[in-house]
Parts: structure tokens; sequence; C-alpha cells
């Protein structure tokens, strides 16, 4: 049977989703929604934290809590909240929707990116290659090379996804490549979706980014195997 702190919470997200508790407002206090749930302060609590969890609720020390705002770093901090409880079930479902969005924002960026987010994602690109050997400075050039494919595609909403997403999915990824010389083959694979993206590509810079990550995907499902 569900526990009675998810049912609250279930029944204050419809209500914060239908409008019925509008972004900014206070919630009600915890004394008033035990009397409305019949519930103890600590089932509320549960709920309260529940809701935290999802991004639906913020609390301001000394002030309350409130009814969140529309912003897309709650909708990061969601995102990478589940990514780092994800079980490996759930976690390869994550990579499924990375590669799908990250091919879409490597086209994008191959259609929409300027001079300067050129740069950032060469120079990302350049320190991977200076890097090659340490295993965690290479692993943050590589996650800084991703989030600047990201932000070039130009879509603020994919960059808050993706941006949630990298350091789990490239941390776990390097992690796991074992002790052999990978790291040419991983730039290899970068070189070539940045070489699609400067030369406007959109194509085959999505194919490019889809291979990589398919890479990545097939090394997981070895390791989770």
């Amino acid at each position: 049977m569900e526990r009675l702190s998810a049912q609250i919470a279930g029944k204050l997200e419809q209500e914060i989703l239908a409008g019925q508790l509008p972004p900014g407002e206070r919630l009600p206090s915890e004394e008033k929604l035990c009397a409305r749930f019949e519930a103890s302060r600590t089932v509320i609590r549960e709920a309260i934290q529940q809701l935290r969890g999802r991004g639906l609720l913020r609390t301001l020390k000394g002030s309350g809590t409130f009814i969140a705002d529309s912003n897309l770093e709650t909708l990061g901090s969601a995102i990478q909240t589940y990514s780092v409880l994800a079980e490996e079930a759930d976690f390869l479902e994550l990579i499924d929707f990375r590669i799908l969005v990250e091919g879409e924002c490597a086209r994008l960026a191959a259609k929409h990116a300027g001079s300067r987010a050129i740069s950032k994602i060469r120079k990302a690109l350049d320190q991977m290659e200076a890097v090659r050997g340490d295993r965690d400075r290479f692993s943050e050039a590589d996650i800084a090379f991703h989030l600047a494919i990201t932000e070039a595609s130009g879509n603020r909403i994919y960059a808050a996804l993706l941006g949630a997403l990298e350091k789990r999915c490239i941390d776990y990824a390097q992690a796991n490549r074992g002790d052999h010389d990978w790291y040419g083959g991983v730039i290899d694979h970068h070189r070539r979706i940045f070489e699609a993206i400067e030369a406007g590509q959109q194509d085959e810079a999505s194919t490019a980014m889809r291979r990589h990550l398919l890479e990545s995907r097939r090394q997981f499902v070895d390791l989770a195997g």
C-alpha cells in the first residue's frame, strides 16, 4: 500500500500542476497540512521533502516553503538527483535519453554555432589531447566538450537537461574503461564531432555524436551484464 506521505505529496503535486497552488505562493503551514490530511508532522515533512526533491517546492530559511517558480536550474537539479539515485536499469534509460537529445544538440550546434561557440568546443577538445593519460582531468575536459556543444545548440532546455546528466554519464564511463590506452579512440570520436559542427554539417554532426554515445552505451551494457 502506498505510504501516506506519498499520497499527500501526490495530492499536493496535482494541485500545483493544476495551478491551484501557483508559483511563488507560500505552502500552507505544517499545522494546517496536518489538520487537512489528518497526518503527523513527520508524514507532512516527508511529503514536503518529496515535493522539494521533484523541484516543485523551494524553502527559504526563516521564511517558509513556497511553490517553486519555473526555472531551468530546478529542472536540471531534479534530473541530476534522479541520475545519481537511479538504479542500473533506470540509468540505461537515461543514457538512451542522452543519446537522443545530444544527437539533436550536435545537429543544432552545426546549424547555429558562431565563432565563439566553435572556439569553446575546440578548446575543450585541445584540452582532452593535452591531458590524455590523466583520467580525472580528461574526464573534466570531456564534460566541458559536451557541455560546450549543448550550449552551442541554442536550446536552453537541452542544455539544462544534459548539463545535469553529463558528469554522471562521463564519470561512469571513464571509471570503467580499464587500464588500456583508450584515450586516442575517444579523442578521435570527439574530433569527428567537432569537425562536422565546425563545417556546419548538421546530419554528420548528429551521426558522429550518436555513434560516440552508442559505443558508451554498449560499454555500460557489457559492464551491467
